[in-house]
């Protein structure tokens, strides 16, 4: 594996492709903020070519001098370029399609033509002082002679990185690590970026895959946001990277993801996944009754991530009809109650009981909880009484 991996957030390009969504300029701003908070190395935005409008944002995300650096994604064509390099972006992210669906459907060039297109606008960007990456497009679907012959030409042109994106989600986990170790071997002075969209659901794994094989920029958009079905989301890719590869998160500030992750989905007016790692609503929750019990003795037996290093809490639901007796009885002391075991197995059960009614809110469960130690405290002095 590589020494020096890079995050890629792509939400401000990849990510306003996804169905519906629009970023306004403030909006704009204020992701590229937080991405920088967060401690994402790279941003990629869209062509400034779009429109005056792009360009201008463009210009204006540049201006915010983050310590994340700014690079357009454009295609091989000589205005789209001297439209990017009209700006103050780091680098260009140049792309082309090279699979034969791309090249019968989409822009119809042969492969030899695709090289006659890139060469040059590599060698002008890198005399220009930028950073240069080329993308294949649809690499998964792309005949290996074809692929390689044109890394072959664009690494001999000076590409500082080649991409490799999954353009259609086709690719399965070790067939990305093969393919991307095999341009590692091949290209050994050139980073390797791997841009992975998540059609049959293996984004995330074809991100880590990519990792493992030697790729050293790794593509993801918040909440994994994107055309169709998306790409790997940069809450996923981060919490593979907390428990497996955490020296890759070292100067990153995670307690700034779930501030992130909230401020994308309201942007896009989508409620945060319910499987999302790390800011899912219910990501910390625990419920069964031996869940609970484990949890409260040791965190660590059914959590491997650790809620504080995000800046979260866990949360153990008490009021519903898997809830244990343990639980019910740390939450009773919580409340400030010394109950017997029995007084506890009595309050669980009607608990649990008033629960097949429907799950109870925190609140609930306590003033249940308040309103059984009265009503129990009353029985007894009634009983004392009668005797």
């Amino acid at each position: 594996m590589r020494s020096n991996i890079r995050i890629v957030d792509t939400t401000l390009r990849e990510g306003e492709q996804f169905s519906g969504a629009y970023f306004s300029a403030e909006q704009r701003r204020e992701i590229v903020r937080l991405l920088d908070a967060v401690g994402v190395p790279m941003i990629e935005v869209p062509s400034p070519i779009a429109s005056p409008e792009t360009q201008q944002a463009v210009r204006d995300l540049c201006a915010l001098n983050t310590h994340a650096r700014i690079v357009a994604h454009v295609r091989c064509a000589q205005a789209d370029v001297q439209a990017a390099l009209a700006t103050p972006v780091h680098g260009i992210n140049l792309f082309y399609g090279t699979s034969t669906e791309l090249r019968s459907y989409s822009h119809g060039k042969r492969i030899e033509q695709i090289i006659h297109d890139a060469v040059p606008l590599i060698k002008h960007i890198r005399q220009e002082g930028r950073y240069v990456r080329f993308s294949a497009e649809d690499a998964f679907r792309s005949d290996l002679v074809d692929l390689l012959t044109v890394f072959d030409a664009v690494v001999d042109a000076g590409v500082l990185r080649i991409g490799l994106p999954d353009t259609v989600g086709i690719a399965k986990p070790r067939e990305v690590e093969r393919l991307v170790r095999l341009c590692t071997e091949r290209y050994p002075g050139v980073g390797i970026e791997f841009h992975g969209h998540n059609d049959t659901g293996c984004a995330i794994a074809n991100t880590v895959a990519a990792l493992e094989g030697g790729a050293d920029c790794l593509d993801t958009t918040v909440l994994g946001i994107g055309e169709r079905n998306g790409i790997a989301s940069l809450s996923g890719l981060i919490s593979q990277m907390y428990i497996h590869y955490p020296e890759i998160l070292r100067g990153y500030d995670l307690t700034k993801l779930p501030l992130l992750d909230q401020y994308v989905a309201d942007c896009v007016h989508i409620a945060i996944p319910f499987n999302s790692p790390i800011t899912a609503p219910g990501a910390f929750t625990h419920r069964a009754g031996i869940h609970t019990k484990a949890v409260l003795n040791n965190p660590h037996a059914y959590e491997v991530l650790n809620p504080q290093d995000f800046g979260l809490v866990r949360n153990v639901e008490v009021g519903t009809r898997y809830t244990g007796r343990y639980a019910v009885g740390h939450r009773a002391a919580e409340l400030g109650l010394q109950l017997e075991s029995e007084a506890v197995a009595s309050l669980t059960t009607a608990l649990k009981a008033h629960a097949e009614q429907g799950s109870m809110s925190q609140d609930e469960v306590d003033m249940f909880i308040l309103a059984w130690q009265q009503a129990h405290i009353s029985e007894e002095e009634h009983l004392i009484w009668e005797h």
